[in-house]
């Protein structure tokens, strides 16, 4: 039987996303999506579900047969639960992702993380655990926050081990049973507002109620009014730089 985890240990930082929190950002969280859903199958696993922002885009397409959805944080997963607990063909876990060894190995076509491999020490073996949860042929996608310059503060506050660059994921893929499918920055203009509210301003979310309004209030502002801007520009024009990066690696 998968057993839930007895310390939430995986919630460090982010315990003021709560359910007032989730819906302030529908742009962005589509925009993510856009990234990688043409790489996603029929069988699918979300690793790292959080409240289910991604998970409720993913499912409501429709397009899967199975969708898997674990999320090791008790705090995290109820969240989790009450937003994407009704889904159709959706099963929700409190677990991490080798728990789920060797009862799903090979199963998934596609295998999936949002902003969750930063939030990880080892970040090797989690992408080993990720592959080893794909068939032959399917797809691991990881979606991470990038450039090691913007690294600040509020990275530490939330358990961020690292920002990515391009030439740190093919050195962290060297030697495993992948392609590179797609390597991809996106979102140029959330450096620049990253730069000035991380490294400038030094915005902490955590520090009181005024600093979390101020914080949450410019994170629905960037995705309700910037990020449309940022989507028409970078369908275009691919940025040479971004806030994030995704990538796609085909399963040899």
């Amino acid at each position: 039987m998968l057993s839930q985890p007895s310390v939430d240990d995986h919630a460090l930082g982010m315990v003021h996303w709560s359910d007032a929190a989730i819906g302030l950002t529908p742009a962005l969280d589509r925009w993510q999506v856009e990234m990688f859903e043409h790489y996603l199958g029929r069988r699918i696993l979300e690793v790292g579900a959080g409240a289910g922002r991604i998970t409720v885009i993913v499912a409501e397409a429709g397009r899967h047969e199975e969708l898997v959805a674990i999320e090791p944080s008790p705090h995290f997963f109820g969240l989790l639960q009450r937003c994407a607990g009704t889904l159709p063909r959706t099963t929700l876990m409190p677990v991490e992702t080798g728990t789920l060894l060797p009862a799903y190995a090979e199963h998934f076509d596609s295998v999936y993380s949002v902003h969750v491999m930063e939030h990880i020490e080892d970040d090797r073996r989690f992408l080993e655990q990720m592959l080893a949860l794909t068939r032959p042929g399917g797809n691991v996608i990881i979606l991470v926050p990038a450039l090691q310059f913007l690294f600040s503060q509020l990275d530490r506050n939330i358990g961020h081990c690292r920002r990515y660059n391009k030439k740190m994921i093919r050195v962290l893929v060297g030697g495993l049973p992948v392609q590179i499918e797609k390597l991809a920055y996106n979102n140029f203009l959330g450096v620049l507002g990253s730069l000035y509210f991380s490294k400038v301003r030094k915005v902490n979310y955590q520090k009181d109620e005024t600093a979390r309004r101020t914080f949450f209030g410019l994170y629905g502002f960037f995705s309700k009014y910037v990020v449309p801007c940022a989507r028409v520009i970078e369908k275009a024009a691919p940025a040479p730089l971004g806030l994030n990066l995704t990538v796609v690696l085909r399963k040899q």
